[in-house]
C-alpha cells in the first residue's frame, strides 16, 4: 500500500490532485491511499513516518510549506517530498530540504505522469532497504544506509543510526537474517556491523562511522574476509 500525504489548503487544487493522482495509480495498478491536510501544523501533528510520498503546497496558511518541510526533515530524512507551487522559483529553494522534485500548479495530468516514474522507482528502491521499528511507542522508519550497527543487549536490539538509537524487542539472529543481504556482518556476538561505514581496523577494534566496536577473536578472520570482499566489490 502506497501511503500519500497531500498538504494543500485550496479545495479545488486538492480535488484536482486527487483525481489526477488516483487515475495514475489505478492505471499503474498501485494500491494507494491519500490523506489530505489543509495546514502544515495538522500534518506535522499527525506525522508518524507513515507516508512514502508527501506532496506539499508551498503557499500554505499559517506555517508555510517550506517551514513545514524543514520541520518534517527534523523527523524524517527519507520520505519523498514533492512541492506543489504556482511559481518555479519558489520550488528551487526546496533543495534546501532535500525535496525530490516540484510540480507547477495548476496541476496537469501530463506533468504528473512525467514526474511519477522516477518517484516510483525511488520508492521501490527504498522499500528494499527500509527498516521500520516500533521503539518506545513510536514508529521509526529509516534506510539501511543510515544504520551504523545493531547491538543486542538483554533480549533487546538497539539500532544505532545517524539520527539516534532505537531499541526494540528481538534477537540478533532475526536482525542478521534480514540485514545480511545489505552487507551487515557480525564482528562479535553482540554487534552486527554495516560494512559501508567501516573505515578501519586497529588491533581488535573496528571503526564504524564515529564508533569503535570490539572484534572477537573467533570472528576476526571471517569478519576481515567479509570486509575485504565487500571493499573489493566496491572498486
Amino acid at each position: 500500500m502506497l501511503n500519500i500525504a497531500l498538504v494543500e489548503n485550496d479545495n479545488t487544487d486538492a480535488e484536482l490532485f486527487t483525481d489526477i493522482a488516483s487515475a495514475y495509480f489505478i492505471d499503474a495498478k498501485e494500491e494507494f491511499h491519500i490523506d489530505i491536510f489543509t495546514a502544515g501544523e495538522d500534518f506535522l501533528a499527525a506525522y508518524k513516518s507513515q507516508y512514502q510520498i508527501v506532496f506539499m503546497d508551498i503557499e500554505l496558511d499559517g506555517i508555510n510549506g517550506m517551514n513545514t518541510a524543514r520541520k518534517l526533515r527534523e523527523i524524517d530524512n527519507n520520505v519523498i517530498l514533492i512541492f506543489l507551487t504556482n511559481l518555479a522559483h519558489y520550488a528551487i529553494a526546496g533543495y534546501e530540504v532535500n525535496a525530490t522534485d516540484y510540480i507547477l500548479k495548476p496541476l496537469q495530468e501530463n506533468a504528473f505522469k512525467l514526474k511519477m516514474p522516477k518517484v516510483m522507482a525511488q520508492i521501490h528502491q527504498q522499500d528494499k532497504k527500509t527498516i521500520t521499528v516500533l521503539s518506545k511507542g513510536q514508529i521509526h522508519t529509516f534506510s539501511t544506509d543510515e544504520l551504523y550497527y545493531v547491538e543486542v543487549l538483554s533480549h533487546r536490539l538497539y539500532y544505532h543510526t545517524l539520527d539516534g538509537v532505537y531499541d526494540v524487542r528481538g534477537t540478533m539472529a532475526e536482525a542478521e537474517y534480514s540485514l545480511f543481504k545489505y552487507d551487515f556482518r557480525r564482528c562479535n556476538n553482540s554487534y552486527l556491523v554495516n560494512l559501508r561505514f567501516v573505515t578501519g581496523i586497529q588491533g581488535n577494534d573496528v571503526k564504524v562511522g564515529p564508533h569503535e566496536l570490539p572484534i572477537s577473536r573467533p570472528r576476526k578472520k571471517e569478519f576481515i574476509n567479509e570486509l575485504t570482499n565487500y571493499l573489493g566489490g566496491q572498486l
